[in-house]
């Protein structure tokens, strides 16, 4: 009777003993990486990268601070943004663009310090899908990405919006542009086009690759990641044709 008393007791040990041992807490944390310094042709300072979530939560808002310094290490000025998309999933990236609008400011900045504030979020749904990516030049040498904007949720995405990072060879970003959907308002189960710009020819001719992302009031996207760009990869083929073709007339 004494071993069946203490087996029946057994199951409360054991709930006792795991009541005791604290649960891992959730973290909010995150951390600023492929950061790349440009000042534009008016002489406008832009400093791109992306915030990556290195913790277990949601994070909306997250704020970037960038102070500014010059050649003695003299602080030029602080200047602070936020990530070009609201919410940020465990896990994942989004990009930035700090400006300092003061082109003699601009001038004088030789190096930056960066850090990073975050807020914890509910997530939200990830019910927008970015299809049918395409790139090309237009007339001024700019990168131009087209696409569309479906919504595989129940409810309008509200106020569409669509957040291109653009990185060189060596993953560095070294642009940042969005637009919205249009019309913006994508009711459910519908598909409604984009296009985003990258205002620089110069720009244009360091990217690589690029990532997109789509957000909504109420929804947001896995981010769609290019393949090595469509323009590098169609000036390439030409360049291959062109001596295939030598080759071909040297030979003949």
């Amino acid at each position: 009777m004494k071993m069946k008393a203490f087996l029946l007791i057994i199951p409360f040990i054991l709930a006792g003993s795991l009541a005791c041992v604290p649960l891992a807490a959730a973290t909010a944390n995150a951390v600023v990486q492929n950061d790349s310094m440009w000042i534009d042709s008016v002489g406008v300072l832009h400093i791109f990268g992306e915030v990556k979530n290195t913790g277990d939560v949601w994070l909306r808002y997250v704020q970037i601070t960038a102070t500014l310094r010059d050649a003695s290490s003299s602080i030029v000025d602080v200047v602070f943004t936020f990530t070009s998309t609201d919410f940020l999933p465990p896990d994942s990236v989004a990009p930035f663009n700090i400006v300092e609008l003061d082109t003699a400011k601009s001038a004088r900045v030789q190096t930056y310090s960066v850090v990073v504030e975050v807020h914890e979020a509910t997530a939200i749904a990830q019910k927008l899908v970015i299809m049918s990516v395409g790139d090309s030049k237009n007339s001024l040498g700019w990168l131009e990405v087209v696409g569309e904007v479906e919504n595989q949720g129940d409810a309008v995405s509200t106020y569409t919006e669509v957040v291109g990072t653009f990185y060189d060879a060596n993953g560095k970003v070294v642009y940042v542009s969005f637009t919205f959907a249009s019309p913006s308002d994508v009711p459910p189960a519908s598909k409604h086009g984009f296009k985003i710009t990258v205002s620089s020819d110069e720009r244009t001719n360091q990217i690589a690759r690029y990532s997109l992302i789509a957000e909504s009031q109420n929804y947001t996207s896995v981010p769609e990641l290019s393949a090595p760009m469509l323009v590098a990869g169609i000036v390439l083929s030409m360049g291959v044709l062109a001596v295939w073709k030598k080759r071909h007339d040297f030979t003949s």
